[in-house]
Order: structure tokens, then sequence, then C-alpha cells
């Protein structure tokens, strides 16, 4: 008897498990995948590295996220900032920015960012992601404020 019970709650167990692994599987509908052509580069620098960075899509809005992860060993601020570079497909700069990015809390060595594309890429374009330190740059906590790229 207490074999059966057994087998029966190990059975909804593997249920639920594979319905949360699929349920979750396709709650990323919102990032934009291959077809959007649209390329991210990624360049670290000595004290963080960028370990995310993808596109989502929410109506007519194509924001960039992800994360940035402190290189030295322990937890403790992530000094700097992130610069945002959107290239067109013949290498053009067309938009930058300046972003900040904030821990999920006190203790973390992880921060995640998010910034909103003021215009449409084309495919073919790429969105250069480049982190600065303190030593070199200020830190900037408020939202993007774009700036034109070269003409």
């Amino acid at each position: 008897m207490l074999n059966k019970i057994n087998q029966h709650y190990f059975n909804i167990f593997t249920i639920a498990a594979i319905t949360l692994l699929i349920a979750t599987g396709c709650s990323t509908v919102g990032k934009v995948k291959e077809k959007e052509g649209i390329s991210i580069e990624r360049i670290d620098s000595q004290d963080a590295s960028i370990t995310h960075a993808y596109l989502t899509r929410s109506g007519n809005t194509l924001s960039v996220r992800g994360e940035v992860k402190r290189n030295r060993t322990g937890r403790g601020p992530i000094p700097g900032h992130l610069h945002i570079t959107l290239i067109d497909p013949t290498g053009h700069t067309l938009k930058e920015a300046d972003i900040g990015y904030m821990r999920r809390n006190t203790n973390s060595s992880m921060a995640s960012f998010n910034a909103t594309l003021p215009i449409e890429l084309a495919p073919g374009s790429t969105i250069k992601i480049t982190h600065f330190n303190t030593k070199t740059h200020k830190t900037f906590t408020e939202d993007a404020k774009w700036r034109e790229g070269e003409h």
C-alpha cells in the first residue's frame, strides 16, 4: 500500500515538473530571435563582464536587456557604466547612450540593465554594448539619454 502511494506522488511530481519546464520555455516568447537579423556585440572591461544581452519586443518597442557580472571575487558594487551604440548594416553609428545598471541586492555580484531603443533597427544592424569602469568614466544611474551618432 505504501509503495502505491509513493508511486502516485512520484507520478504527480513528474507531471508537475514537465508542465513547469514547458511553461518556462514558452514564457520567453517576447525575446527577439534571429529572425530580426540584429546582432549584439558585448565588450567587457577589466572590472566587469556582460554575461547576458538580449532584445525584447513589446508592441512596437524594442529593448535591450541583460546582466553585468563583477569580475573580482566576492560580492560588492560593480563600478562603471554601459555604453550602447546602435550601428546600421553599413557600419555607421546611428545613436549612442550611456546607461547604468542595478544590482539585485547589496550582496549580489550581478546587476541587470535595460534600455529602450529610440529607433527601429534594420536587419543586419548591430547593438554594441561596452562596459567602462569608474577609473575612466563616471557612473550613470538614470535612464538612457540617446545622442546622435556620426553622419
